[in-house]
């Protein structure tokens, strides 16, 4: 690594791990100032509430670190310009893609970092945070867990094990029924190879029953169509099911696995998914037409490009909005939706970074 690259490094490094708490505190900020109310107004413990806004912290992370990497990747040039250091490189020849691709190459190395921690903490320290906002604030603790492609369900005195076979759960499938009484003794057991919902009644199909019939007797028979009127409606389960925004990577491949050998549509999942992957190195594409921008003018100015970019890492986080929406309504295939971003954010930072002249 030369000693130029070294230095740039060095100054953008300096200027990200300013950047970043910086953009993380005001976002923290503004979220205490949107949720410490309703943790006061629930009479919730401020040990929940601190825990809640640490918790939170992780994903905030993950939204500002693209926007962060931009802003580092402006400041550390304009850094250089005041201090006529650009004006040095242009005068012993350095090319503008020697000053670019190190601070790339970074944004890089932070991009990887951050789906990294994507796939395993962040998502965890999301689902932590939102429990302990259901439970201490909104009082309403969970009635299921979904464990992979298993859901766990606590029912009207009864208990649910089973699988969601379509996206609406009107359709489960390896379902067991358990339902008990008031001294948890076990009155009835339906194990089914699928359960549809219709009609207002669950219809288990091809299983076995399995009934109480005395204080230790029971009779078990088999059947290929059993209907039964529950109090669970799909719409129970389906608020149990994290919402694809909020799952880690492996978790949403597995959903999308599922929904598609199901015969169902997973474009929802199939665009959080890629956008999950993607959104991470939306720092890099940004960083390029920011630069490219900032470098662009031969004689100072590069408060303008700042200004610029500034507006090219808002209007780029709007636009990534638009695009996955595209891509969950099908308007886009989904692999392609969250490129939409990245493809014309590098069109034209190439486009302005061939043009550039030191």
């Amino acid at each position: 690594m030369s000693v130029l690259s070294r230095y740039l490094l060095r100054n953008f490094f300096l200027m990200f791990a300013l950047v970043l708490p910086g953009l993380v505190g005001i976002y923290l900020l503004i979220e205490v100032f949107e949720r410490l109310d309703d943790f006061i107004e629930a009479n919730a413990p401020m040990s929940s509430a601190l825990a809640y806004f640490l918790l939170s912290i992780p994903k905030i992370l993950y939204e500002l670190t693209p926007l962060a990497v931009l802003f580092a990747g402006l400041l550390s040039i304009m850094l250089l310009s005041r201090h006529m250091e650009i004006l040095a490189m242009r005068s012993l020849g350095v090319k503008p893609r020697e000053v670019i691709l190190p601070l790339l190459l970074a944004a890089l190395f932070l991009s990887a970092i951050l789906i990294t921690l994507k796939a395993s903490y962040i998502p965890k320290a999301t689902e932590r945070a939102m429990a302990i906002f259901q439970v201490d604030v909104k009082k309403r603790p969970p009635r299921g867990i979904l464990k992979g492609n298993r859901l766990f369900f606590l029912g009207e005195n009864s208990i649910w094990a089973t699988e969601l076979a379509s996206p609406d759960a009107r359709r489960l499938k390896n379902v067991q029924w358990f339902s008990f009484d008031n001294r948890y003794v076990i009155t009835q057991l339906v194990a089914a190879y699928e359960a549809i919902y219709s009609g207002n009644k669950w219809v288990f199909k091809n299983g076995m029953r399995k009934l109480r019939t005395g204080e230790s007797t029971y009779s078990v028979k088999a059947f290929g169509s059993l209907d039964l009127d529950l109090a669970e409606a799909p719409e129970d389960f389906v608020a149990v099911e994290t919402p694809p925004a909020q799952m880690d990577i492996v978790s949403l491949w597995r959903s999308v696995q599922r929904l598609k050998q199901s015969g169902y549509s997973a474009k929802e999942q199939e665009t959080a998914l890629w956008g999950q992957i993607l959104y991470p190195f939306l720092g890099c594409s940004l960083l390029l037409v920011g630069l490219s921008i900032t470098l662009f003018r031969e004689r100072g100015r590069l408060s303008l490009g700042l200004g610029l970019g500034v507006v090219i890492g808002f209007a780029a986080w709007v636009t990534w909005s638009f695009a996955l929406t595209l891509g969950k309504t099908g308007t886009v295939p989904a692999f392609f939706a969250p490129w939409i971003v990245h493809l014309v954010l590098i069109t034209i930072g190439l486009v302005l970074m061939r043009r550039l002249r030191f």
